[in-house]
């Protein structure tokens, strides 16, 4: 490993969460931490949708599938994301 790698820690997985949370509120969106560490939960008029941060990617469970998670967005991308999310909250995919 390099002097300029470094593994994700707590405070990047909170760095993160923090960040898809303000951009979901600026947005209107209810949000709350989810079930799991790293976790977030985006909720509006019945609907909601689970994203977790894990390995520097927002991950979500596959429709039809609740065993299997997908990477949706890299690290950094929560502004992306939370707008993304809130189209689909929103029903306008």
């Amino acid at each position: 490993m390099s002097d300029t790698a470094r593994l994700p820690d707590a405070s990047d997985t909170a760095m993160a969460v923090m960040a898809l949370h303000s951009a979901l509120r600026r947005r209107g969106i209810a949000v709350t931490d989810g079930d799991l560490p790293g976790s977030v939960r985006a909720e509006h008029a019945g609907r909601r949708v689970d994203v977790r941060y894990s390995d520097r990617h927002w991950w979500r469970t596959m429709p039809g599938d609740p065993r299997v998670t997908v990477p949706i967005a890299p690290e950094g991308s929560e502004h992306t994301l939370a707008r993304d999310l809130v189209a689909e909250l929103l029903g306008r995919l």
